[in-house]
């Protein structure tokens, strides 16, 4: 458009426009040598900005700014396990950085940055906490990230020649005997250097807690006539953790989706959930690994299939033309990351697993193997009392059957069997036998209908809403919705019951 298109006013000021635009143009060329040599003199700074010389010593750290550094560390990993869904060793370690803010001597309590750095820190610990409350369950079962999100979903780093050598080296000269072969690939020895390193806490805390199903599980695996090295795989599973929950659902320390533990034979129901007894999952787990071992005679692609289901690793095969895992992996459009992490980081743990002190993984010692008896339950009974009669605590006994996911047995026909600590059977069935039924526990069990409320099933069955919340460990009553089922305690009341048994063993 040209300047004769404009209406009359505008011609004006396009014209006085285009002088303002003219006169900045040569002011700007006019300074431009000026700016020139500005920007080539060597800045001074004022005597106030100067930052200290590397000539000059650093100021030494007070004491509350050592103290700061150290409890910040512990609560840093304590986050790291937060964000991983290691709940109970988020907290240990929580406990311990609140436990040392408080410890400090009162001129350390009193000073300004650490009274600053002390608020801050509980905040976030709190705020950390609530939302574990928020996304707690309403059951006896407790909901946890996957440890596989932690580890494999990790972007390969790819070691230099010079740091694969040197962890190559490491392998080689241990001489350790492998039941499973291992591939020194780069993508093994990244997994080898970031289990030892950045995500060392991770696996320290999977080998130990590990340490006391290792004499089970492997007994288990030589029943089964499978490697005893497979022993290493729940440290890229659920790092050994009996309730391990991911996202897609998969549980236990073995990860079963609820299909596959039927197909297994595990029971997983209102009740019971199979998969997270150490024993029964084990040897389910064993059992399928060996159909697809047997299957493609390889077991880096049962290890895949493991992980990615049978189908999927099936067609990755039609697709890429080979029965190399390696070769598959290759394309990225196949395999999806978590599978093709999955071999090298299990082979990682496997090496690592097997001579931990080499890569500064601390196993406490010493490590108790996990033991029980065994004894048969013929009704429904509460955990309370099972736990009075064995002498010992309802965590405990959860503990030994974290297949329960109730706080009591279930209905059922048939004898139902429970693990309680070793050495207590015989005191149990004696007391046990002399224990009327209609003390063990009486109950029902109700599915909640649209905009009832516990108040309304607590005087439906003539019972009180504490004792509903107690039955089915309710903490926040926000998360009973319709549609779930809840166990109601009649008759005298839940705790009637556990005052029964304890009565019964105070008069034996």
């Amino acid at each position: 458009m040209t300047e004769k298109n404009f209406p009359a006013i505008l011609q004006i000021i396009f014209r006085k426009s285009m002088k303002r635009v003219f006169f900045l143009s040569i002011c700007t060329l006019l300074a431009l040598p000026f700016l020139l040599h500005v920007s080539c003199t060597p800045k001074k700074v004022s005597a106030t900005t100067i930052p200290t010389t590397t000539e000059e010593a650093s100021p030494e750290p007070s004491p509350a700014q050592l103290r700061i550094s150290e409890i910040s560390a512990i609560y840093k990993n304590g986050k790291m396990y937060a964000d991983i869904g290691y709940t109970d060793d988020a907290r240990k370690k929580f406990d311990l950085a609140v436990s040392d803010l408080f410890n400090q001597p009162p001129d350390i309590r009193q000073d300004k940055g650490f009274e600053s750095f002390s608020k801050t820190l509980i905040a976030n610990i709190h705020s950390i906490e609530m939302q574990w409350i928020q996304q707690g369950d309403s059951y006896t079962e407790s909901s946890q990230s996957e440890q596989a999100n932690a580890i494999l979903s990790e972007k390969f780093t790819f070691l230099s020649p010079k740091e694969a050598d040197t962890e190559r080296k490491l392998v080689e000269d241990s001489a350790i005997k492998y039941e499973i072969p291992v591939v020194l690939n780069n993508q093994v020895l990244s997994y080898i250097k970031a289990f030892s390193t950045r995500l060392k806490p991770v696996i320290e805390a999977s080998l130990n807690r590990g340490a006391k199903y290792e004499k089970l599980f492997k007994r288990i695996f030589r029943e089964e006539k499978v490697p005893e090295d497979l022993f290493y795989l729940p440290i890229v599973e659920s790092g050994y953790r009996t309730r391990a929950l991911s996202h897609a659902k998969a549980k236990g320390i073995w990860q079963f989706m609820t299909g596959t533990a039927r197909l297994e034979g595990l029971t997983v129901n209102w009740w019971v959930d199979e998969r997270c007894d150490p024993e029964k999952a084990t040897r389910a787990a064993a059992r399928h690994l060996k159909r697809l071992h047997d299957y493609y005679g390889d077991w880096y692609l049962a290890l895949a299939a493991y992980n990615a289901g049978q189908g999927k690793v099936d067609r990755s095969i039609r697709k890429a033309r080979t029965r190399n895992f390696w070769k598959i992996a290759r394309h990225r459009w196949i395999f999806r990351r978590e599978t093709r992490n999955y071999v090298p980081g299990f082979l990682a743990a496997m090496v690592i697993g097997k001579n931990p002190e080499k890569y500064g993984i601390k196993i406490a010692e010493p490590v108790e193997p996990i033991s029980y008896d065994t004894v048969t339950i013929d009704s429904c009974t509460d955990l309370r009392v099972i736990a009075k009669l064995s002498g010992t605590t309802v965590n405990r006994i959860q503990e030994l059957n974290p297949e329960l996911r109730r706080l009591t047995t279930p209905i059922t026909k048939a004898p139902f069997a429970v693990h309680i600590p070793a050495g207590q059977k015989d005191n149990f069935v004696t007391r046990f036998a002399q224990l009327p039924k209609d003390k063990r526990v009486t109950l029902r069990y109700h599915r909640i209908r649209p905009g009832q409320t516990l108040s309304q099933i607590a005087r439906k069955y003539q019972t009180s809403v504490s004792a509903i919340k107690r039955a089915n460990n309710i903490r926040n009553v926000r998360k009973v919705r319709a549609g779930k089922t809840l166990v109601i305690p009649i008759g005298q009341g839940h705790d009637y019951y556990y005052r029964a048994a304890q009565d019964f063993t105070v008069r034996k």
